[in-house]
């Protein structure tokens, strides 16, 4: 049996840890609360957004751009966005290894990857990244999205890549978590058929024509969903550590109380055979002066 000195030892490290896992878990529940906000109005921009393009596409003189056409490029470009830490539980290697199936198929691929994480596991695969940005999923901005965008919309304007895939974990409180993969370039029509159109009985007139506003309004639709992407996954790696360290705090209070009990036994046991010797002392002093 340990000595009381090493459970008490044991029992100082496992609170030492408790107290880190329990401050981990606020802090990824406050910045949840947090990015849920943006979640919220992302979604009702893209809606408005999602909207008025439907309009734009089923009007009668029919929209064309190089945004609806595939692209000439050579390769496809996947885009994949994981963590920059540990301790998420399975949410990094949940859509990492949901990504890998995708682009197993394909040869023809330009890969993106947005997290440490995400670089090192399809280093460690044998596939090297193309692009790596680092960092990017901790912050989430607008400004970041739309620097992204930028890249993006650069290599299929130049043929580079001939479409576009985003790789990422969605998020929402009503179901759990789960990797999915959609298309960014080129928007096809058929993605509109459920957006409801704000103004359904409504004639537009769009100066200087729909193809113009069209062209100026796509790049902002892209960074919506770039941003979408980017704090649903930010969301859904906090959601995963929340869940992580409250488990792990969970463990450590079960631990505790069965090192307190340990502790007490062996304090007892200690105490007892420390009653035993002095006994047994007093006994052997009688004898001696009998």
């Amino acid at each position: 049996m340990q000595n009381t000195n090493e459970i008490k030892y044991h029992m100082s490290a496992v609170a030492e840890t408790r107290k880190i896992t329990s401050a981990m878990n606020l802090i990824s529940s406050a910045r949840l609360q947090k990015v849920m906000k943006h979640i919220y109005y992302n979604n009702e921009y893209l809606s408005r957004v999602q909207s008025s393009m439907k309009h734009m596409l089923s009007s009668p003189r029919p929209v064309d751009h190089s945004y609806l056409k595939t692209g000439v490029g050579k390769r496809r470009l996947y885009i994949v966005v994981a963590g920059d830490k540990g301790m998420v539980g399975s949410y990094n290697s949940d859509v990492l290894n949901f990504a890998l199936k995708e682009i197993e198929p394909f040869d023809d691929i330009m890969l993106a990857t947005i997290g440490l994480v995400a670089g090192d596991f399809f280093r460690s695969k044998g596939i090297k990244p193309d692009i790596e940005i680092p960092g990017l999923s901790q912050n989430p901005t607008l400004y970041n999205a739309r620097e992204l965008m930028r890249e993006i919309v650069d290599l299929y304007s130049t043929d580079e890549v001939r479409s576009v895939y985003f790789i990422y974990t969605t998020f929402t409180m009503e179901s759990a978590s789960k990797p999915v993969i959609d298309r960014f370039l080129p928007l096809r029509i058929h993605d509109y058929e459920d957006i409801k159109l704000s103004e359904p009985n409504r004639e537009i007139l769009y100066v200087p024509s729909a193809t113009e506003v069209f062209e100026k309004l796509v790049p902002q639709y892209l960074v919506g969903i770039i941003f979408g992407a980017l704090v649903q996954s930010h969301a859904s790696e906090h959601f995963a550590r929340m869940s992580a360290m409250q488990s792990a705090t969970d463990n450590a209070d079960e631990l505790l109380k069965k090192l307190k009990l340990k502790y007490n036994t062996a304090r007892q046991s200690a105490i007892t055979q420390e009653i035993a010797e002095i006994s047994g002392s007093l006994a052997a002093d009688r004898e001696v002066w009998i």
